[in-house]
Parts: C-alpha cells; sequence; structure tokens
C-alpha cells in the first residue's frame, strides 16, 4: 500500500467519499477540503433549452461535461421528453470535451463526431473548424466568452445550456486548507478540478498567503492535478512540480499517488 502513513487533502467535494475509499485502500488518510461547490441551476430553463433543441435541432451538439448531460437526461425524462432527447442524441453530431465525457456518451452507445481528449476548451475550440451552423453548446459550470465569441466570429449561431453552476467554496474551509498547508500537516494536496485551483488561489492571494503555500509547495508537500487541464493552472500559479496521472481520473490519481511514494 503505496500511501502507508500519507494524509492527502483533497479538494474536490462532490466525489469526496469516492476519493476518500481510494486512498484509504492505498493505506492513506484523506481529509476532505471543499475547493468548490456545486449548484443545480433553474430547473425550468434548462427544460425550456432541451425543448428548443427538439423543436429545432442544431447542426451542431457540444458536451463540456457527463455531468451535465446526465441532469439533462434526468429533467428531459421527467418531463416527457426523454424519447425525443434520446433520438436527437442520436441524430445530430456531437462533439465532447475530455475522455470523461467521451466515457459518458460510449456507455449510452454514442460515438461523438469530434473529441477533445485533452479536456481543454482550447483543444475543443481547435478542434471544431465550423461556420454557419446553429450550435447547442453545454456549459461545464463557468462561462467561456472567448470560446463562445470564437464560434460566433465564423458566423454560427450558439445557444448555451447551463445545467449546473460552479460556486465559491467556503471561506472558512480555504482558512482551515491554508492553516494545515502551512503547518505541514498534508503529505499531499490533491486537486480534482482546474476550478478549485482558481478559487484556491484567490483566496490565497487575497489574504495574503501566497508565498507561505508556493513555499510548502515546493518543500514539503506534494501538488497533486487530476489531469493535464488541473496540472496547467496549478503551473501559472507558479508551482513548477505536480504529479499527475497520464489518464485524467480519480482512480490514476490515486495510484500515481501510491507509486510516487512506493518508489
Amino acid at each position: 500500500m503505496g500511501l502507508q502513513g500519507k494524509r492527502i487533502a483533497v479538494t474536490g467535494g462532490r466525489k469526496g467519499e469516492e476519493i476518500r475509499t481510494l486512498i484509504e485502500k492505498q493505506g492513506g488518510t484523506a481529509l476532505i477540503r471543499p475547493a468548490q461547490g456545486t449548484v443545480f441551476t433553474n430547473e425550468e430553463q434548462v427544460v425550456q433549452s432541451i425543448q428548443e433543441i427538439i423543436e429545432n435541432p442544431p447542426q451542431l451538439l457540444i458536451f463540456t461535461t457527463g455531468m451535465g448531460e446526465k441532469r439533462m437526461a434526468e429533467l428531459a425524462e421527467v418531463n416527457g421528453l426523454g424519447k425525443p432527447y434520446e433520438q436527437l442524441l442520436r441524430s445530430v453530431p456531437i462533439a465532447v470535451r475530455g475522455t470523461k465525457t467521451l466515457q459518458h456518451f460510449m456507455k449510452k452507445g454514442i460515438t461523438p463526431a469530434t473529441v477533445a481528449d485533452r479536456g481543454t476548451m482550447n483543444q475543443l475550440e481547435h478542434s471544431l473548424t465550423i461556420e454557419n451552423q446553429s450550435i447547442a453548446l453545454q456549459m461545464h459550470g463557468e462561462n467561456v466568452p472567448a470560446f463562445i465569441e470564437t464560434l460566433e466570429r465564423a458566423n454560427n449561431v450558439v445557444q448555451t445550456i447551463y445545467p449546473y453552476e460552479h460556486t465559491p467554496p467556503e471561506e472558512e474551509v480555504l482558512e482551515r486548507l491554508i492553516e494545515e498547508i502551512a503547518s505541514g500537516l498534508f503529505d499531499a494536496v490533491a486537486f480534482t478540478s482546474a476550478i478549485q485551483v482558481r478559487y484556491f488561489f484567490d483566496y490565497v492571494e487575497r489574504v495574503g498567503k501566497k508565498n507561505v503555500i508556493l513555499e510548502a509547495f515546493t518543500k514539503d508537500i506534494l501538488p497533486v492535478a487530476v489531469g493535464e487541464v488541473t496540472e496547467e493552472k496549478l503551473k501559472e500559479q507558479g508551482i513548477k512540480r505536480v504529479l499527475t496521472p497520464a489518464t485524467p481520473r480519480m482512480g490514476a490519481m490515486v495510484i500515481e499517488m501510491a507509486n510516487y511514494y512506493r518508489a
């Protein structure tokens, strides 16, 4: 068990217990410190958007998360739109961001036409050479105006759908996490999304503790990212050493940590 005796802070809250179990199986101790919140948006607005794309099918559907599509499918089903929504997914070309979103659709028996497997919006943008089309874009919790503007500059008509939104974490949690990092309580801190990095460092800078955090991550505590997108966000903050699995998944991240400490 490669994480025997190791204490790992996990900044993801939505799947915190799942990650805790994975870490404990490797002999470690997980402490969940959520650095983001997630709230579902107005149900009526999402259902209205689903109704609109069923009645006027776009020429391309873009999904940025499997979680977002899952909620859309659930809302379609409970509002009597399940069958026409599924028919829509099987009749319109689909582009997806990230391997998790790809796997979500493969489980549904749907093969997306375009896949940005690195999971970045930039890669998705460069994968799409489209113009003069109607597009329905499922967002991943944050607005991405640059991406939408690029699509619109190519004379595309873009309809955005927000099944959920990210919200800032509780400041008490971030304050506690900073104190624990500064005191050397953890062996590693695992970030499970890029937005957690942004929320965390926005707060760190606001309270004037960035140098303390960077020093801890440089000397004593291992910063871990679930994937390349999250790794990039950490490096943008000045962190040079980041442990990242080749496959952007929670299980792979835990195994990567176990192998690191085992070695």
